[in-house]
């Protein structure tokens, strides 16, 4: 949608812009998904259309912002539309995420200084919001920290919920960048996550054995597999963060297993059950445990 002009045919009704002196022909019926026009309407409008009906209003916003608020009432958008994208088959614990194609996915700055402002003011339908949410959602993969900040400022916890599993570490942001977190409780309940997440990913780690009670254990060669196996867990252990992906790091040894059928069967059940495993540790903040 082309956010930067605006023209409808059949216009039967004037907006103009105070700041800039600029009119805009619209339609009155495309109006009414604005409470505030709809107030306007039958405020103004004297009960005989034939007597002198109201034809136009000003309105101090710029222009610019008036092609905003026009477009959206009269093409209300459509929800963005999912793209097929084949996941990586090389990343074991590939998060779960949605492609759409871009063309028709409304910019995140744009909904979240213009369009929300002009959402509460003019008081638009549930329909355009709840179209406009799925919008924002749409950004959760891209822009996880953003969406996180503006969803739970508006008491959108299912999208922020979706935005806190493609978070970095929140040590990584700036300063200034952490500021769109709107409370302390959200901020911490981030901290809780992914404290929770590093920590049990580091003890799946160093709990996982090669060969667990000494099943599938190679007579030949253990020694050897068990000390390769905890010298790469061990220094793996030392730089787990909530992004490491254990089974894949741990698959990197992989060729030092592969002289004996045994002890490669072993390998590839462990780096799998580490896998199962890092999928059930909580990624999303509607996972986490409720403080005690």
């Amino acid at each position: 949608m082309d956010w930067t002009s605006f023209h409808t045919e059949n216009a039967d009704f004037t907006v103009r812009s105070s700041p800039d002196n600029v009119t805009f022909e619209t339609k009155r019926s495309a109006l009414l998904n604005s409470q505030f026009f709809r107030d306007m309407f039958d405020c103004c409008d004297p009960g005989n259309l034939e007597s002198g009906i109201t034809q136009s209003v000003h309105l101090h916003e710029p222009s610019q912002t008036l092609v905003v608020l026009l477009r959206l009432l009269h093409d209300p958008p459509n929800p963005p539309v999912e793209e097929a994208h084949e996941a990586d088959s090389s990343v074991t614990s590939q998060l779960p995420r949605k492609y759409y194609d871009p063309s028709t996915v409304i910019p995140l700055p744009l909904i979240t200084t213009t369009i929300f402002g002009l959402v509460e003011k003019y008081v638009l339908s549930e329909t355009i919001i709840d179209t406009l949410w799925s919008h924002i959602a749409a950004h959760v993969a891209t822009d996880p920290l953003q969406v996180y900040g503006f969803a739970t400022l508006h008491g959108m916890d299912h999208i922020a919920s979706k935005a806190s599993q493609y978070l970095m570490p929140l040590a990584s942001y700036r300063t200034d960048e952490v500021k769109i977190i709107p409370s302390v409780e959200a901020y911490h309940n981030l901290i809780r996550l992914q404290d929770l997440r590093a920590k049990t990913l580091k003890t799946f780690l160093l709990s996982e054995e090669l060969f667990p009670h000494g099943y599938g254990k190679c007579s030949a060669h253990h020694i050897y597999a068990t000390a390769a196996w905890d010298a790469q867990r061990k220094a793996l252990a030392i730089r787990v963060d909530l992004e490491t992906d254990i089974a894949a790091e741990m698959m990197e040894i992989q060729a030092q297993f592969e002289k004996c059928t045994q002890c490669r069967k072993a390998f590839i059940a462990a780096v799998e059950m580490l896998s199962y495993k890092s999928r059930k540790i909580p990624r999303r903040l509607d996972q986490l445990p409720a403080e005690c």
